[in-house]
């Protein structure tokens, strides 16, 4: 996989949507077996738009059915083996997976992504204090996070990219929504295994990020003890949340949960991944574009137009048929953080008592 580190950081931090996903799309061009079509243009999405900050992909020509949009190298796309073959976590990762079982993969993906958006924005804290990529070691890793350029698109906070999901919310607002609605146990449920999870993760990714930012546990000087003296009893690990990772862990599942991906790896295993570019299509119960794995062994994912498409029209994927039993509409809010088909803010549903959250009584 050929992916050139120069372009990760070619803009700073915050830099404008623009350039950020500019430098997506070179990042994935540098990927030997990548491929963009020169029709596909970036801008804000027709759901939502410039009101609430969400892009989209459109056509910048007329493309034709079954015309190639897209090609991505799976060395391009967040997968577990990422977060398994990780230097600094991936044994501690593995371990977890050994121990909790079933489902902790979301878990171990989570973390992974956490992990690489913290180290980030310490890159980019030093980089702001005048620090240069060549200072040390510390920098230089730093400066090759293999997904920078991705993890700058993502919705890391409430708002970003129009993503209103429940677990950016506060508890009181949930309560104060959501409570006596058909999405209040799942939001519940949601948010308190993240809760977990961060505490977890909290043990496995915090050394590495207390390193890279420098910060040395404290060491408490014992004194001088005769050799009759027993030694000290060991103290309690300390459980303080490292800074900035519980927002970290939120953001990490808000983009797992509505943006993987599930794809079939070896003998008929279901296994979710992140796909750069593909992911930020806005969804439709009606898309018309398709996608599928190519290659002989299912390394490139394919995106082709499944209808005519003209030019100025966006392009939609569908995240889950809306007529699934098993994702009612509240049910797609509490996934993926949107309700399909409505702009309306979801405050202005639940105030309103809408039928997508609240059960509708019989008349007497």
């Amino acid at each position: 996989l050929g992916l050139s580190p120069c372009n990760a950081f070619s803009t700073t931090s915050v830099g404008s949507a623009k350039s950020r996903y500019a430098d997506l799309k070179d990042w994935l061009l540098s990927a030997d077996g990548s491929y963009i079509s020169s029709k596909l243009e970036i801008r804000p999405s027709t759901r939502g738009g410039l009101a609430t900050g969400g892009y989209g992909a459109f056509a910048g020509e007329d493309i034709d059915e079954g015309e190639t949009l897209l090609k991505i190298p799976l060395g391009c796309c967040v997968t577990l083996q990422d977060a398994l073959e990780d230097l600094e976590c991936g044994p501690s990762f593995a371990n977890l997976m050994k121990k909790a079982g079933p489902g902790s993969d979301t878990v171990v993906m989570a973390g992974y992504l956490a992990k690489e958006y913290l180290l980030l924005k310490e890159f980019d804290r030093r980089i702001s204090e005048g620090a240069s990529v060549d200072d040390d070691s510390e920098m230089r890793r730093l400066a090759n996070i293999k997904f920078a350029p991705y993890l700058r698109t993502l919705p890391w906070g409430r708002g970003v990219n129009a993503q209103e999901h429940v677990l950016f919310w506060k508890d009181e607002d949930v309560d104060a929504l959501l409570k006596g609605s058909l999405a209040y146990k799942d939001a519940i449920e949601t948010r308190a295994t993240v809760k977990m999870a961060t505490k977890v993760l909290n043990a496995i990714i915090s050394p590495v990020i207390r390193k890279a930012r420098a910060e040395e546990p404290e060491s408490k000087d014992e004194g001088f003890r005769f050799p009759w003296q027993q030694e000290p009893e060991p103290e309690a690990p300390d459980d303080e949340i490292l800074e900035g990772l519980e927002d970290a862990v939120k953001g990490a599942f808000v983009i797992f949960l509505s943006r993987a991906f599930a794809a079939t790896v070896g003998e008929n295993k279901q296994e979710d991944r992140l796909e750069p570019l593909l992911d930020m299509l806005q969804h439709s119960n009606t898309p018309n574009i398709i996608h599928s794995f190519k290659g002989d062994d299912g390394s490139i994912v394919e995106v082709k137009a499944s209808k005519s498409i003209k030019s100025g029209d966006e392009l939609f994927n569908q995240y889950k048929s809306e007529e699934d039993d098993n994702m009612p509409y509240h049910k797609f809010f509490t996934r993926f953080g949107f309700v399909p088909g409505v702009v309306e803010p979801v405050a202005n549903l639940i105030a309103a008592r809408s039928t997508i959250f609240f059960p509708q009584r019989a008349e007497i």
